[in-house]
């Protein structure tokens, strides 16, 4: 059966559920607009405009923060953390289209051997994917594949925790500048004395300061930092995914074993339905799609 079809029956049988988690995403996002809106809204019921925002105090902690930053990590590591913080918001791990993919080339293997999948290599735009198959068609010991595959998810594994340690950095010295900004703010206050007007700017500036701090570590850092880590629990789930099933496949297992070590991986809820199993709702589907024999 084509790939593409399979996907495609795949695809209408998880319609509602993919629609349900939209409607999900949305009901989140509402509430999360609606908090975010109650906090801000109490800052400015207990604080004035113009003291929330000030810009002295906006400054230490942004260009601290910034220094610290390039300090600690290379430019490259930071580039990649923003990429990545991007990317676990919009990009979704196809689970799906791993497994269906690995699947019929489970069945082109068992048709035409290990050398018939060459072909996907360059083809292939997945790293991971492309390395699974390249190992697959040049090794005949799945034992050493296994230690080669191993070693490879550790060494992304590291580099996918560099993103959350660079975003743990943040978290840990925002509040210490703000206490910078609180202290600057309060040698401001000491230096003028005499003049009212600059006692309270420099009183605005030493105590909004660690306001900044706070909030930037608790409602930014943070949060970012638990994304981060689900986006990578993801991403090592699919790799093992991967591995499993290119492992089975150079055993000469069968496709259904394949399929089905693959998918009891997911979560119940998310697990798929084996195309054999799909031809019996065939009147389900919507009319035009055509069946090939497997």
């Amino acid at each position: 059966m084509n790939l593409d079809k399979i996907k495609t029956m795949n695809d209408n049988f998880f319609y509602g559920q993919e629609e349900q988690r939209k409607k999900e995403k949305r009901i989140k996002s509402l509430v999360l607009l609606g908090l975010m809106l109650i906090v801000f809204q109490a800052m400015l019921g207990t604080i004035s405009y113009q003291v929330l925002f000030n810009r002295q105090a906006l400054q230490i902690i942004v260009a601290g923060i910034l220094i610290t930053m390039i300090v600690s990590f290379p430019l490259g590591i930071l580039l990649e953390t923003i990429s990545r913080i991007k990317s676990s918001f919009q990009d979704t791990v196809d689970y799906e289209k791993t497994i269906y993919r690995i699947y019929q080339l489970a069945i082109d293997v068992k048709k035409n051997g290990a050398l018939s999948v060459e072909k996907e290599i360059d083809q292939e735009k997945d790293e991971f994917m492309r390395d699974a198959i390249t190992l697959l068609c040049d090794y005949k010991r799945p034992e050493a594949m296994e230690t080669l595959l191993d070693q490879d998810i550790e060494a992304r594994k590291l580099h996918l925790g560099k993103s959350k340690n660079v975003m743990k950095m943040v978290a840990q010295v925002s509040p210490a500048l703000g206490l910078i900004g609180t202290l600057v703010g309060l040698i401001g206050l000491l230096g003028n004395l005499g003049e009212p007007t600059m006692i309270m700017t420099h009183m605005g500036s030493a105590l909004i300061s660690t306001l900044y701090g706070s909030l930037i570590a608790n409602f930014i850092a943070v949060p970012l930092i638990a994304r981060l880590r689900e986006y990578s629990d993801r991403q090592l789930l699919r790799y093992n995914m991967i591995k499993e099933g290119i492992l089975l496949i150079a055993k000469e297992d069968t496709a259904r074993n394949v399929f089905d070590t693959m998918n009891v991986m997911l979560k119940e809820e998310d697990r798929l339905i084996y195309p054999r199993q799909q031809r019996a709702a065939r009147d389900n589907i919507k009319e035009g799609l055509v069946y090939d024999q497997i």
